[in-house]
């Protein structure tokens, strides 16, 4: 846009900004001609409905934008010659251009962003996520080639030139049918659904972002560039999105994920069934996106055909309410592509009558050959007595299925059954026979559907299968709670159920509301004291995946108390409430308090069966605390033995198996055995990429976990590779000040300072601490470890004060590990400073400290011998200095990645005496 063109841009606004919403677009054509302009200033105007305040903000950042000098066809940007002007709106100005280095031809379309990249860490951000984009392949997105800045500080991006009409002009202009449509949608969903599996998302889908070529072919403009400039201004809102399109939570400057593509898809799935724009603005974010079919018009010549499935598939998708949409665009094409099949969309609910009528036009012909004989049976039917009949069948069914489903749960729940495991994957099957048979054959018995949802949930969960539970879980809750049926007792036990298993995802925010609801309706029923005990127990297992650890404290000794009364102090009811205040002791780094509390679980859980879910859960919750001890070796025996029993009760394809695994491998690599505990951490990965997807957390826990190894084995570059991922998956999935992204976000910092990348690791370990320290300050062990990341820069920089400053406080005493994390990173400070004297001996003694005790690393032993070893030879004792580098030197070229940092300061040291 042109200066002068945003001269007009302020008059138009001013001119038009008095007058009633309704009467805008008519002012605004009477006053300009240009559509870009016009739909520029209607979309400030619409802002103005939300806040006059928050329309003006854009509206000056946006003149503040401007370049200093307007780039114009001829001018040159790096290698590329600006040909044309194709286009101007409120991300930037696109130009056609073409190589004008003589290298080679090449047409290609330039966006210049209307943002400044003012400073360094903004920089580094943009090419951060431009590189992302760059490596994002696939023949329905338009390929980001290169990209750079402006003098004047404008980023811009250098992208495939797509000769093609925008969606909704293709069809109108091509007069495409339903049919047609609903195919060309479908090659979109699947662009769409490629990028999130890279974890990309657009944050901008919408009709003019998708040109269709004269093959039929879309391609997907802008991916990610949304989210690159949001970014780019700050790290609260998403104000480059479009109102008509975008999702509620975009538009109220909240976390934006794969949800918020799909709503966005939704619109333009609406907007091409319906053949007309919806017209959704700011002022509509609060209601429902009307259905194609009232949308549509009489000139629509499919109208006829939109009520029902395409309705339901285009309202799912649209709803307002993250959780009640499609959880991913694969499953809305998948919905769509079984209402084309004539087969039950998902979006509806399952009644027979309209199973039935699917399976009809499916197998229209057989069915008339069938009708002949349904009619002769017509005569005997109606006799009977209807009342009586439905009676009959509703008993009936809920007998076969209820039969069935209680023996599948026998054989699925070890704490039931009190399996040895070796037939779980035949149990495994039959819960996935019977999830898929109950919908059908219990539609007309709500009552039973409900409660056969409830049990199903519960298998799942138990088996370490989360996404197929939580489904379950929630809508057993619903169901219990449906007027029709009206078991308040059910719902709470649902919904404790969900909650847990949300703690158990680490969706602690997600579980709170869930657990919140559970005890509210708890509390209103008469002489359900134990109910009462178990919203308490989800409620406090909520409240510390929040770090609200007092309140969660409070919530579980209510649910231990009332426990305690109503089934006695040896009960598993009471063994399950110590073992979470265990694990909440735990996270509160008071390890001996939370070891009695685990053990006291394990022995009441053994009386009741030594194989079974709960000795399991206590087995890995009590070795973990063991680990946070230093008791590494009590550890490993515990872990082993959980590994076996999760393989026995599970199988080998659960979260959970993949989990004990990765338990296996933090004991083995705290005890030196780095490439042992590396295969462990790969075949948990490969589990929970199989189990739950490469986009989960669970997977991006395992990767943070085995780039801790590779760090400490020396491999910077995977571990920085592993750390990336983790991050990008935990912000695709929780909100940035959540715990798990800080770790994940100070883990990447600390390692890129190992790198020498001190530029790209200030921001990211400096914002994670302060942020931690203003989040999470009851959450010692976490804020002191972010504490530490921080010393690991500032060491390398030189700020050797604020080092010092940082390392004062002292981490909890039974914290081992920190604190002789603590004592190295006090040695590494004075040999900076070149105090040999006193770094030899920090040094010193905490090789003595070490070597004599049991538990610690070795491969840590060894590395503090390379430092140890410097510092005696500045203080000339060459011969001791030997000695450390001949002990260190095996272990570290054994379990170390060659080339690592430690190897290199080993060799350095010996040439050094060498040369002596």
């Amino acid at each position: 846009m042109s200066t002068a063109n945003a001269k007009t841009l302020r008059e138009l606004f001013d001119a038009v900004c008095d007058l009633p919403p309704g009467q805008w677009r008519a002012r605004v054509r009477e006053l300009s001609s240009d559509p870009a302009l016009i739909e520029e200033v209607l979309a400030l105007l619409e802002a103005q409905t939300v806040s006059f305040n928050r329309a003006l903000k854009p509206l000056g950042e946006l003149m503040a934008s401007l370049p200093e000098v307007e780039l114009q066809p001829g001018d040159r940007l790096g290698a590329w010659q600006l040909v044309a002007r194709l286009a101007s709106g409120g991300m930037g100005t696109v130009f056609v251009a073409e190589r004008a280095d003589d290298l080679f031809r090449q047409r290609v379309a330039i966006k210049l962003l209307h943002v400044t990249v003012a400073n360094l860490i903004t920089q580094q951000r943009l090419a951060a996520e431009r590189q992302i984009l760059a490596e994002l392949q696939h023949p329905n997105i338009a390929r980001l080639f290169d990209g750079g800045t402006t003098p004047s500080g404008h980023p811009y991006l250098v992208m495939e030139y797509i000769d093609g009409l925008p969606l909704d002009r293709h069809c109108a202009q091509h007069r495409l049918d339903l049919p047609e449509r609903l195919q060309l949608f479908l090659r979109v969903c699947r662009a769409v659904q490629a990028a999130h599996q890279r974890l990309v998302v657009h944050c901008d889908l919408k009709p003019s972002n998708i040109l269709v070529r004269d093959n039929i072919a879309p391609v997907l403009l802008d991916f990610g560039i949304a989210r690159v400039l949001d970014e780019a201004q700050s790290d609260e809102g998403h104000d480059f999105c479009t109102p008509a399109y975008a999702s509620p939570e975009q538009l109220d400057r909240g976390h934006v994920g794969v949800a918020s593509d799909v709503f966005s898809l939704g619109m333009v799935l609406t907007e091409l069934l319906a053949g007309r724009r919806a017209e959704r603005t700011m002022a509509d974010r609060d209601r429902a996106v009307p259905p194609p079919s009232s949308l549509a018009g009489p000139e629509c010549r499919w109208q006829a055909n939109l009520p029902g499935d395409l309705d339901a598939i285009a309202g799912k998708a649209c709803a307002l309410a993250p959780e009640q949409r499609y959880p991913s665009v694969e499953a809305l094409a998948r919905d769509i592509e079984r209402h084309v099949a004539c087969k039950p969309v998902r979006a509806r609910k399952p009644t027979l009558r309209y199973r039935t009528g699917r399976f009809l036009r499916r197998h229209w012909r057989e069915s008339a050959a069938a009708l002949a004989l349904l009619s002769l049976a017509a005569g005997f039917v109606w006799r009977l007595d209807a009342q009586r009949e439905q009676v009959e069948r509703e008993a009936a069914t809920a007998r076969e299925v209820g039969d069935f489903l209680v023996a599948a749960f026998n054989a699925a729940d070890p704490r039931m059954r009190g399996a040895d495991g070796t037939q779980q994957p035949s149990a495994r099957d039959v819960l996935d026979l019977g999830a898929a048979k109950i919908d059908a054959e219990l539609a007309d018995s709500p009552r039973v559907l409900a409660r056969m949802r409830f049990v199903l949930g519960r298998a799942y969960r138990n088996l370490g299968q989360p996404q197929q539970a939580e489904a379950l879980l929630a809508q057993a809750a619903e169901g219990f709670l449906d007027a029709r049926i009206d078991q308040p007792e059910q719902a709470v036990q649902a919904l404790c159920e969900l909650a847990l298993l949300r703690v158990e995802q680490m969706r602690a925010s997600e579980a709170l509301p869930v657990a919140q609801r559970a005890l509210v309706l708890s509390r209103t029923l008469e002489n359900a004291p134990a109910l009462v005990a178990d919203a308490y127990a989800a409620l406090g297992r909520a409240l510390q995946g929040t770090a609200a650890f007092d309140r969660a404290r409070d919530a579980l000794e209510q649910s231990l108390a009332l426990r305690r009364t109503a089934f006695g102090p040896g009960s598993q009811e009471v063994a399950a409430t110590l073992h979470w205040l265990g694990l909440l002791h735990r996270d509160q780094s008071d390890n001996l308090r939370a070891e009695r509390y685990l053990r006291q679980a394990l022995a009441i859980r053994r009386q009741y069966g030594a194989r079974s879910v709960d000795v399991q859960l206590s087995l890995q919750g009590l070795a973990a605390t063991l680990t946070a001890l230093a008791r590494y070796d009590e550890a490993i025996a515990l872990r082993r033995e959980n590994l076996e029993l999760a393989r026995a009760l599970y199988g080998a394809h659960s979260n959970r198996t993949a989990a004990a695994h990765g338990e296996l491998a933090g004991a083995l690599a705290n005890t030196g055995r780095y490439v042992k505990a590396r295969d462990h951490y790969l075949q948990a990965m490969a589990i929970h990429a199989r189990v739950s997807g490469e986009d989960s957390l669970d997977h991006a826990m395992t990767s943070n976990n085995l780039a801790r190894l590779e760090e400490a084995r020396g491999h910077y570059a995977e571990a920085m590779r592993l750390d990336r991922r983790s991050l990008t998956i935990r912000r695709l999935h929780l909100p940035a000040d959540d715990r798990l992204v800080l770790r994940a976000q100070s883990n990447l910092g600390r390692v890129l300072a190992r790198m020498g990348e001190l530029a790209q690791a200030r921001p990211l370990l400096e914002q994670a601490l302060a942020r931690w320290e203003r989040h999470y300050g009851d959450d010692r062990r976490g804020l002191y470890a972010a504490r530490m990341n921080c010393v690991d820069l500032w060491l390398r920089e030189g700020r050797w004060d604020a080092a010092e400053a940082a390392l004062r406080p002292l981490p909890a005493k039974d914290e081992p590990t920190l604190m002789l994390r603590r004592q190295s990173l006090l040695a590494e400070l004075a040999q900076r400073r070149r105090v040999w004297g006193q770094a030899r001996s920090q040094w010193q003694a905490l090789v003595a400290l070490s070597s004599g005790r049991n538990g610690i690393d070795p491969v840590s032993v060894a590395k503090w011998r390379v430092p140890y070893a410097e510092a005696l030879a500045a203080t000339g004792d060459a011969g001791l200095a030997q000695e450390q580098l001949r002990l260190a030197q095996p272990l570290l070229q054994r379990e170390l990645t060659p080339g690592a940092e430690w190897l290199q300061r080993l060799d350095a040291v010996q040439r050094s005496l060498a040369g002596r």
